[in-house]
C-alpha cells in the first residue's frame, strides 16, 4: 500500500507543535503533501519549516489538486464542521484537534457526512492517550483495583499562561477558561462514567485581574455507575494534572505532567501500615521516574499526539476502528454544553451562550 497522503488545514500553534510532527515521525505509512490556512503567509512560513511541498489559503483548492487520504482539521473548532464536510465530500479521512465542534449540531453533520460518504472521522483526545492512563485503564478493566467506585481529575495552570493576559482569546470563551480545559477533564471522566445524568458547578475569580471573569472552577459530574469530580484551576503560580481513581480494592493516581502511576492501600491508620504504605508509594515513585529516565535517553518519548494519531493512521491502513469515535467526541460536547449551561443558570448569561468555541491549543 502507497503512503497515505495528509494535509494539514489549520497552521496555528497545536499543528505546529503536536499534529504536524506526529505526522512527521509516521514517514513510512504518510506523506505529508500540503498545509492549508486563511493567513497564506503563515501556511507557506510553515511549509517552509517542516518541508511540506505546496501551501494553501483555499481549501477547496487544496481538495482539488491534492486528492489527499486524510485531512488533519486544526482550524478553532466553529471551523471544524464545514471544513470535514467538504473533505469527507472528497474522500477524505479526517482526523479534528478537541473539541469535536462548536455544537451538538455540527457533530451531527459531520458524523452523518462519515456515514454517507463511507470515511473515517475521529477526535484527538490525546490525554487518553497518555502511558500512565492507558495503563489505569488496563488496571480497572481487569479488576485489580476492585469495583470502581468514583474519580477525581485536577487540572492547575500557571496564572501567566491564560490569566495575565487581558486580551487573550480564552476570556471571550463561554464561562472563561473553562471552554479550553473542561474539554480535557470531560473526555477523561467519560472513559469510566457512564451516561452522565447531570452536573453541578461552581466559579469563582481568585486572582485579581480586572479582565477575568472566572478562574476557579468545581465541576461534579453524575453518571450512571459513578460520579467524578473535577477541579480546575488557572490562579496558581504552577501546574499540575492529576487523575484519581477510587475502587474498591485500592486507589489509583494518574500523574499526568509526570507520567507516573501510583497505587495506594492503607488499610488501617496505625504506625506501621502507614510506614508501608509510604513505603510502597516512595517505591513505586522511584521505579516510574528510573523507568521513564531511561525511556528519554533512549529514545523520544511519544506523546498522547503521537499515539493517538498513530493509531487513526493505522486505523486507516489496517481497516481496524479509530481509537476515538466520533460518538465519543459529541458525548464530549453534550456533557460541555451541560456544564455551561448550569454555570449560565447558576450565575447569569454572561458567560456568553453555550457553544463551545475554544481556540485549538494543547
Amino acid at each position: 500500500m502507497s503512503k497515505l497522503r495528509v494535509a494539514v488545514v489549520g497552521c496555528g500553534f497545536i499543528a505546529q507543535k503536536r499534529h504536524i510532527p506526529s505526522f512527521l515521525r509516521l514517514k513510512s505509512d504518510v506523506s505529508l503533501c500540503a498545509v492549508c490556512d486563511l493567513n497564506q503567509g503563515l501556511a507557506r512560513s510553515v511549509a517552509s519549516r517542516f518541508d511540506i511541498s505546496n501551501a494553501y489559503s483555499d481549501l477547496s483548492k487544496m481538495l482539488s489538486k491534492e486528492h489527499p487520504d486524510v485531512v488533519d482539521v486544526c482550524t478553532p473548532p466553529k471551523a471544524h464542521a464545514p471544513v470535514a464536510v467538504e473533505a469527507m465530500e472528497h474522500g477524505s479521512h479526517v482526523l479534528l484537534e478537541k473539541p469535536m465542534a462548536s455544537s451538538l449540531a455540527d457533530c451531527d453533520k459531520m458524523i452523518e457526512a462519515s456515514k454517507r460518504y463511507g470515511v473515517k472521522l475521529s477526535v484527538t483526545h490525546n490525554q487518553r492517550f497518555y502511558p500512565p492512563f492507558l495503563k489505569a485503564q488496563e488496571l480497572v478493566k481487569s479488576g485489580a483495583i476492585g469495583e470502581l467506585t468514583g474519580m477525581r481529575v485536577l487540572v492547575l495552570t500557571h496564572r501567566k499562561v491564560y490569566m495575565a493576559h487581558e486580551n487573550h482569546w480564552v476570556h471571550k470563551l463561554p464561562g472563561g477558561v473553562l471552554g479550553e480545559t473542561g474539554p480535557h477533564t470531560v473526555y477523561l471522566s467519560l472513559v469510566f462514567v457512564r451516561n452522565v445524568k447531570s452536573v453541578n458547578v461552581c466559579a469563582r475569580k481568585m486572582t485579581n485581574y480586572p479582565w477575568v471573569l472566572y478562574d476557579d472552577y468545581r465541576i461534579e459530574l453524575e453518571g450512571e455507575n459513578i460520579n467524578s469530580s473535577i477541579y480546575i484551576s488557572h490562579a496558581s503560580d504552577y501546574t499540575a494534572g492529576q487523575v484519581d481513581l477510587f475502587g474498591t480494592h485500592l486507589a489509583i493516581r494518574i500523574d499526568l505532567q509526570s507520567m507516573l502511576l501510583t497505587r495506594y492501600k492503607r488499610e488501617y491508620l496505625k504506625p506501621t501500615s502507614v510506614a508501608l504504605s509510604s513505603l510502597s508509594t516512595a517505591s513505586q515513585i522511584i521505579r516510574g521516574i528510573v523507568s521513564n529516565a531511561f525511556k528519554v535517553m533512549l529514545h523520544k518519548p511519544r506523546l498522547g499526539h503521537d499515539i493517538m494519531i498513530e493509531k487513526f493512521v493505522k486505523s486507516i491502513i489496517n481497516g481496524q476502528p479509530v481509537p476515538v469515535t466520533p460518538e465519543e467526541g459529541r458525548e464530549t460536547i453534550k456533557v460541555m454544553e451541560m456544564i455551561i449551561n448550569k454555570l449560565n443558570q447558576k450565575y447569569g448569561t454572561k458567560t456568553a451562550n453555550a457553544n463551545l468555541e475554544a481556540e485549538d491549543v494543547v
